[in-house]
């Protein structure tokens, strides 16, 4: 099978498929009006969907793509500028929590959305390490403090810079300032040779924030872990990494213990215009 055919009984050919397409790969088949690659096209083509999500009749069928199986598009059920405008200034990062698990169903609806981020020519690097249950948690937590413990006696810049010896104290003081007593930690991470992993697991970070959100579930980027893992082989091994690995984003998730009744201010755009 191609990875790219079309039904000619079904196709309008008014070549919209073609003009969508990112790569500039597809062209129209002027004798019978369907859309084509051009020579040379099925080697360059990154399996995007555009073509695929816009043809109406679904005529259009490439590689693990069928209008069959395609969820279908309801735009009234959207949401508005003004829905859109509460989630992104309403969000906010969530450091206490409940003590209720969040299940594995939960975590996977949100992993399935943040699949959906995009990356760069369709490359689809991230994958996602799971740490489930307060123990685990608080684990890795504890190695990730081993490891800033470490960076304060060699007198690391960066350790100092960023009050390592505070943080460390308060963990000593039984006050987890690293995880927060979180539930969960899902690891975002990709290859270290792949140059496009990092930037893709920070979008699919994002994703997943603003779907636990939506969720009603509390989310905060974990910066210390995602910092450990990449520098400590000890937090690595325990987070079920590969040394070719590289954590992009490390997100806390649990049920927020707080709801917030209003949203801060924050400075002003600052914008270049040309």
């Amino acid at each position: 099978m191609s990875i790219f055919e079309v039904d000619k009984k079904t196709c309008r050919g008014d070549g919209k498929c073609v003009e969508i397409c990112p790569v500039g790969i597809l062209r129209m088949n002027e004798k019978e009006r369907v859309p084509e690659f051009i020579p040379g096209g099925e080697d360059l083509c990154i399996n995007c969907g555009h073509c695929f999500a816009f043809c109406p009749p679904g005529s259009i069928r490439l590689a693990g793509m069928g209008a069959a199986d395609a969820l279908r598009l309801d735009h009234s059920q959207l949401p508005g500028a003004v829905q859109l405008e509460l989630l992104l200034k309403g969000r906010r990062s969530i450091r206490t929590y409940k003590d209720d698990p969040v299940s594995r169903e939960t975590i996977e609806k949100l992993l399935d959305m943040a699949r959906y981020a995009p990356s760069g020519t369709n490359r689809q690097p991230v994958n996602w390490a799971v740490l489930s249950g307060k123990e685990k948690v608080r684990e890795i937590g504890g190695l990730v403090v081993a490891w800033m413990e470490g960076l304060l006696n060699s007198a690391s810049p960066m350790a100092v810079s960023l009050r390592f010896d505070r943080l460390v104290e308060a963990w000593k003081n039984n006050e987890d300032r690293i995880c927060r007593g979180a539930p969960c930690l899902a690891i975002a991470y990709g290859l270290k040779d792949d140059f496009l992993a990092a930037q893709s697991c920070l979008l699919a970070g994002a994703y997943l924030e603003l779907a636990a959100f939506g969720m009603g579930l509390g989310a905060c980027w974990a910066g210390y872990v995602n910092m450990a893992i990449n520098e400590s082989p000890a937090a690595k091994k325990f987070s079920g990494l590969s040394p070719r690995a590289a954590a992009g984003a490390v997100m806390m998730l649990g049920y927020p213990k707080y709801r917030y009744s209003r949203i801060p201010s924050r400075k002003p755009v600052k914008a270049l215009w040309r």
